[in-house]
């Protein structure tokens, strides 16, 4: 199962269960239905560069953000389960939620999409996709949610 095929999944899955799929990018960068959602300190780039992609330094993307009803899922998706992914995630939500926050307010500002939001007061959760063609439920720490992808069709998500 590669990393492209979690991410077709998990995004028809999240659409079917009526999350609104809200910024994401596909495995190599291409992406033609979401636009890119970077995650960075706007002191890094601070020369008022046209291509604020040669500032990346501490630039986090994640693979997709999904909202409903109060929850934004911030997902990171792989063939398997990723330690790294966790940890990025992890360090994300820690050491980063004011510029997640803004980074989200902005994004949708932009795009008119989410209005009314307060983005400080919604619930974040962490997700953690990836190929699991037995559906074998791997431990988690709360507040933590893992997508398993088994087939095109056949995905399911679990909260911790």
């Amino acid at each position: 199962m590669t990393e492209s095929f979690v991410h077709v999944a998990m995004r028809e899955y999240l659409k079917k269960e009526g999350w609104t799929l809200v910024a994401g990018e596909y495995p190599g960068g291409s992406d033609d239905e979401l636009y890119v959602l970077s995650i960075m300190d706007p002191s890094v780039a601070c020369d008022n560069s046209p291509d604020p992609r040669r500032h990346s330094e501490g630039e986090i993307i994640p693979d997709l953000f999904a909202y409903k009803a109060g929850v934004m899922l911030i997902i990171e998706a792989k063939p398997k389960y990723s330690f790294d992914d966790k940890e990025k995630l992890r360090k994300l939500l820690a050491d980063k939620y004011g510029l997640l926050c803004d980074a989200l307010r902005k994004f949708c500002d932009e795009r008119g999409i989410l209005s009314g939001i307060n983005f400080e007061k919604i619930r974040y959760v962490p997700v953690l996709a990836f190929g699991n063609e037995q559906y074998k439920v791997y431990d988690e720490e709360t507040g933590f949610a893992h997508i398993y992808v088994k087939s095109l069709s056949d995905v399911k998500m679990v909260f911790f």
